[in-house]
């Protein structure tokens, strides 16, 4: 294993040197005020309904321009008031009544009012128009007009959590009016927000235009225009940011931060994400169906080795289901690098090597896995499975890596049991409204039918009523500490379940030019443009 790792440090070293032959010549900034973003995934959808925001988390990057919402996070992820001024708690914990901010208005010019956000949030509690972020939108009861600038929103028990709802990415707020117009669908392509900026052109997969919102409640955008554009190569990223083409990139890998912070037109931007990467299991299909086989697994791979090596610094290895600054993470004992140790158990459950050929055998054939891929979606993430696969084959498990292209990637992971043709899968969650509950109960509460596509996104098909018994005590569950103490104990069970192979928790990496002020990097794995400014 030693030798991989060094053989992969080797082929980054190669990378970095290849990239530095660019050019380093880097133009003195924009000449009119306009900011690019070149992003490594592209913008097909850029509507919260439906599947909300297709090409995460590229589509969410534009949404947070785009829209407005009640309330929003800063780059901390506190909350702060945006388009509701106040707000108060019922004493039963189980409505919010919102003040809204007088004269604020739709890009079409029509009012933000109590009905407007009726209509939005009664969008959102429809499963048919909402696919997708349903934990977050299901406790929500109605929504009710108390008149023009109040609204109060009900849900069925005290639900802690509605300001990270509202605060998510598809608690955008739309014009009514467009909608209505236009048809349901038409917030995909051309949608009415309610934000700094407006869509002036959208060429989906390659670009959008936003032009500034004259009548904004805030006073007037800074920039004249602001233009997403997919850049999907990193070191043509940076090669455009050197030169001025873009003002603003994401997925700077780590090996070329070196490169970046060397050019003082530059800047780095970095936070520590959310979003642990782990090796989803099939846990009903054999052998992944017994525990000991996934744990025997877990202590296969060389955690540490991955987090320091492939990333120089910029990930931990984990020690939870959740990522380290996540609200309610509590660490576990974490699963020694031990190939020894894998192999005793892999053998102590039927998994032995009985004819001497190097690879354990399951039902008589030779163990293999297809392990699942993206190629650019997660930092290194071709690298990582590399590193897993070969690991997995020094303990007798053969691997076949499957490749996939980033646009289907989501979709393939969500397929039923019979379609979905692989056992092990790269994946990484990022609890976008910033809640270990959020994060937990999408990934770890029983699926209705484990056959086919998951609820949300169960994709291991992980079922343990004690896990399902305690986030349904955490949902209702005001007082803070409470649910923390109820959410380590569900961290405890699925650590010790281990339906995932637990890798590292990276650092989200973008740069810009190091006179624009006002962008953000969050820990929920965005780059915020809206307040970027020259």
């Amino acid at each position: 294993m030693k030798t991989f790792i060094q053989r992969t440090i080797q082929l980054l070293l190669a990378v970095s040197a290849s990239v530095l032959t660019l050019s380093t010549s880097a133009s003195a900034g924009p000449d009119d005020n306009t900011l690019v973003y070149g992003q490594r995934l592209s913008i097909t959808d850029i509507g919260p309904a439906y599947n909300a925001f297709l090409q995460y988390p590229s589509g969410y990057e534009a949404g947070f321009v785009i829209f407005d919402r009640l309330v929003t996070f800063d780059d901390q992820l506190r909350f702060n008031p945006q388009l509701a001024e106040s707000w108060a708690i019922a004493d039963d914990q189980k409505s919010v009544t919102f003040r809204l901010r007088a004269g604020a208005t739709f890009h079409d010019g029509t009012p933000i009012n109590a009905e407007a956000i009726k209509f939005n949030v009664e969008r959102m509690m429809d499963p048919e128009i909402n696919t997708t972020n349903r934990p977050l939108w299901d406790p929500i009861a109605g929504a009710d007009v108390v008149d023009d600038l109040t609204v109060r929103l009900r849900t069925h028990e005290p639900y802690a959590l509605l300001l990270n709802t509202l605060a998510h990415g598809s608690g955008a707020i739309l014009s009514p009016t467009a909608i209505m117009e236009n048809g349901q669908e038409s917030e995909t392509q051309n949608p009415v927000g309610s934000g700094p900026y407006k869509v002036e052109s959208f060429n989906p997969g390659l670009e959008l235009v936003l032009a500034p919102h004259d009548g904004y409640w805030a006073g007037q955008p800074s920039l004249d225009k602001i233009i997403f554009r997919y850049v999907p190569e990193a070191a043509t990223r940076i090669s455009a940011l050197q030169s001025g083409e873009v003002d603003v990139i994401d997925g700077v890998p780590t090996h070329l931060i070196a490169q970046i912070e060397a050019d003082s037109d530059l800047q780095v931007l970095t936070s520590p994400s959310l979003r642990p990467m782990g090796l989803a299991m099939q846990t009903t299909i054999a052998p992944l169906d017994n525990v000991e086989v996934r744990r025997a697994l877990n202590h296969a791979i060389p955690v540490e080795a991955i987090a320091d090596k492939l990333f120089l610094g910029q990930a931990k290895a984990s020690d939870s289901p959740l990522a380290f600054n996540t609200v309610g993470y509590s660490g576990n004992e974490p699963y020694a690098h031990d190939p020894d140790k894998a192999r005793e158990m892999l053998a102590a459950a039927g998994l032995a090597d009985s004819d001497g050929n190097g690879m354990v055998e399951h039902e008589g054939e030779d163990l293999s896995f297809t392990l699942l891929v993206p190629e650019g979606v997660f930092a290194n993430d071709v690298l990582i499975a590399e590193t897993a696969a070969a690991a997995l084959q020094d303990v007798g498990i053969g691997v076949e890596i499957r490749k996939i292209e980033r646009s289907s990637f989501w979709d393939t992971l969500r397929l039923p049991v019979a379609e979905a043709g692989w056992q092990l899968a790269l994946f990484g969650f990022n609890p976008s409204n910033a809640s270990g509950l959020y994060h937990l109960d999408s990934m770890y509460t029983s699926n209705p039918d484990n056959e086919g596509r998951p609820a949300v996104w169960n994709i291991t098909r992980f079922s343990n009523s004690e896990v399902d018994d305690l986030l349904n005590q955490a949902k209702v569950t005001v007082d803070g500490e409470a649910r923390a103490a109820l959410l380590a104990q569900v961290q405890d069970v699925i650590w010790s379940e281990a339906p995932y192979i637990w890798l590292q928790v990276n650092n989200n990496i973008s740069a810009s030019r190091a006179d624009l002020s006002g962008v953000e990097v969050w820990p929920v794995i965005f780059t915020i443009v809206r307040g970027g400014s020259y």
